[in-house]
């Protein structure tokens, strides 16, 4: 009987050609289409859902990003990795890497006076930032989405902090840098003098040391009931000052304490117990997914009123921890003596900002129990800078500019029993190395007996 050759048969040629269709058709699909997948903890590899949203919003709008870094440039490898993740989210974004020495004309053309320079070029405009990250790309993407400039008017005159103090450490001239810096115009107003105009998207009160005067918070009351936007940042006073503000603030259900909060949890933290310590954060655009600690120096408390009126929403944005306590002693506060008395004071958590918004005329309103943590001592301690930055972005209807924070490992350390040490010692250290050299031993002495 002869023996077939498969080598030779017709069903050998039909398999090899039927796997290379599959192959190529594999490879077509492959390259059309990209799947990843980003297991890690906290999704570290990917990008931010709120970048996500903001590559959406240009829709097919061409985005192209010029990158000037020299060819061993720290940090190159990992920008173009992230540039890959935008490009894999919009169609039309290209990028492209330059080297400041070998591309004069292009340097020229671009204006770029140094190394590590990202052009970023997008609706006719153009940007450049120096920082090499998801936050610093983002925040550039949404300032090109925007196509208006927005205007914050900051009250002048009632002895707190200016936009005009950049050295002082109780003013607000860094916060003015950071948003001019995002595009927004920072101006002051004395409201007796110029009132708000329309143009004004947002209004400012921080730190007032007096109380403000009926016919400015009529000013005030008009601008929200024409749609504006009002940021408040209220310190603690003594008992009986700034009746006018607190009766003010409870139209729009805001309750504002006649205390002083006290944290001693912040003394682990290296601050003061007048300086509580802010990480649970409520439900809201502005805190989604914050988790950055903010730290209110002498701050007071801000709750729901007892009575919240109609068509207004309001969300207490930031609580206190359990062991902090609103004191209402401030005597014997300012003497040090000062406990928790469980008849008069209230214990934590305690909301020390609220956030309200009517419905129908879509006015907004945040208020802050503190005006320090905004000032130039405290705005980079923590998480305060993102965490104003953010509120006056929704403020004024720009939620596409919210800070986006960088995804970071969490630092996940293993604690042993000491049974569970002993155990490690004993068996992978001492144990398996005995075992292994007892066997080795003996296997050579058993081979020795047939030879």
């Amino acid at each position: 009987m002869k023996t077939r050759n498969l080598f030779s048969s017709v069903h050998f040629i039909f398999a090899i050609v039927i796997a290379f269709l599959i192959a190529l058709f594999s490879y077509l699909i492959l390259r059309s289409y990209h799947w990843r997948f980003d297991l890690s903890e906290g999704k570290v590899y990917s990008l931010s859902p709120q970048t996500v949203r903001l590559l959406q919003a240009f829709r097919s709008e061409p985005i192209r990003i010029w990158v000037f870094f020299a060819e061993n440039q720290p940090f190159r490898v990992q920008l173009e990795d992230l540039l890959k993740e935008y490009s894999f989210h919009h169609k039309n974004f290209y990028y492209q890497f330059y080297d400041p020495d070998r591309s004069p004309a292009k340097t020229k053309q671009y204006q770029v006076d140094s190394y590590g320079t990202v052009v970023v070029e997008a609706k006719g405009k153009r940007e450049s930032t120096k920082q090499v990250s998801e936050e610093a790309l983002t925040s550039v993407l949404g300032r090109l989405l925007r196509d208006e400039v927005k205007r914050i008017a900051f009250a002048a005159g009632y002895g707190g902090p200016s936009v005009k103090e950049q050295n002082k450490k109780t003013g607000y001239g860094l916060l003015a840098e950071k948003l001019k810096a995002s595009h927004y115009e920072v101006q002051e107003i004395v409201l007796s003098r110029d009132k708000i105009s329309k143009g004004t998207d947002l209004l400012v009160i921080g730190g007032p040391r007096v109380d403000l005067l009926p016919a400015e918070l009529a000013l005030v009351e008009e601008y929200l009931d024409r749609g504006g936007s009002v940021l408040m940042m209220v310190d603690p006073v003594e008992s009986g000052e700034g009746k006018n503000l607190e009766q003010f603030l409870l139209k729009y259900g805001v309750q504002l304490g006649n205390d002083v909060i006290v944290d001693k949890v912040s003394k682990l933290f290296g601050a003061d117990y007048l300086i509580p310590l802010v990480m649970d954060y409520g439900e809201h655009p502005i805190t989604g997914g914050f988790q950055l600690a903010s730290f209110f120096p002498l701050a007071r408390s801000v709750q729901k009123a007892v009575e919240i009126p109609q068509d207004v929403e309001m969300t207490e944005l930031a609580l206190t921890g359990a062991g902090s306590w609103a004191e209402t002693d401030l005597a014997k506060l300012y003497e040090g003596v000062a406990e928790l008395d469980q008849t008069k004071d209230r214990a934590g958590p305690l909301s020390i900002a609220a956030v309200v918004q009517h419905q129908k005329n879509k006015s907004r309103l945040i208020v802050f129990g503190d005006s320090d943590f905004a000032a130039n001592a405290y705005l980079n301690l923590s998480g305060n800078k993102d965490f104003i930055l953010n509120a006056i972005s929704w403020l004024v209807a720009d939620e596409l500019a919210i800070t986006i924070r960088p995804r970071m490992r969490e630092i996940t350390p293993l604690y042993l029993k000491e049974t569970d040490q002993e155990f490690l010692f004993y068996v992978p250290v001492l144990g398996l190395p005995l075992i292994s050299l007892g066997v080795g031993t003996g296997v050579f002495f058993w081979r020795r007996r047939f030879y």
